[in-house]
């Protein structure tokens, strides 16, 4: 009885682990230096980068506004002093991580990368259940989506589409190292 009851458990534990929710990590390179937005995250591999709880994309007539949530970190005042000084972020990227069991471990589903995004909105909030959310609002001039479409826990393919809302055209990208 005690052995059925360890195997459900740990059947349950691996059950729950392979619905949760994706993780969501930002990466930001500032104008106003040229150092990194820091934030919190201890997440293997996204070390110091901003553990992002929410993060939406909202589009109209060529433009996308991506709007971020996150625990409030250094990354929340620099997002601050950028929006009050007009500075751009120069380039940014925010990539989901999976959490799915049945993938390589960090493998990323979706990596939006965008450049010379304008702050429109910094805000700290506090939630109903007394915990404090940063809410940023960037509207970016070139945003790209690439999405990894893994296959039995390989990465056969990569698709992408964007676009650049100086020029109008489309843009894709892959996104540099920074």
């Amino acid at each position: 009885m005690k052995k059925l009851l360890s195997i459900s458990a740990l059947l349950l534990l691996i059950s729950i682990t392979g619905f949760s929710q994706d993780k969501n990590f930002g990466k930001f390179l500032g104008s106003q230096s040229p150092t990194k937005f820091i934030g919190t995250s201890m997440y293997r591999g996204y070390e110091k980068q901003i553990d992002i709880v929410e993060v939406t994309t909202a589009g109209q007539n060529q433009t996308t506004t991506v709007t971020i949530k996150f625990d409030p970190c250094q990354a929340s005042a620099d997002f601050l002093a950028n929006q009050q000084s007009g500075g751009l972020i120069k380039n940014g990227e925010i990539a989901t991580i999976s959490r799915d069991p049945n993938l390589p471990p960090n493998a990323v589903k979706v990596r939006m990368y965008f450049e010379d995004a304008t702050i429109i909105s910094c805000t700290s909030t506090q939630a109903c259940n007394g915990a404090m959310a940063t809410t940023v609002q960037l509207k970016p001039a070139r945003i790209c989506w690439i999405y990894n479409n893994y296959n039995g826990g390989r990465l056969p393919t990569t698709t992408s589409n964007g676009f650049d809302t100086n020029s109008g055209k489309p843009w894709t990208v892959t996104p540099p190292n920074f």
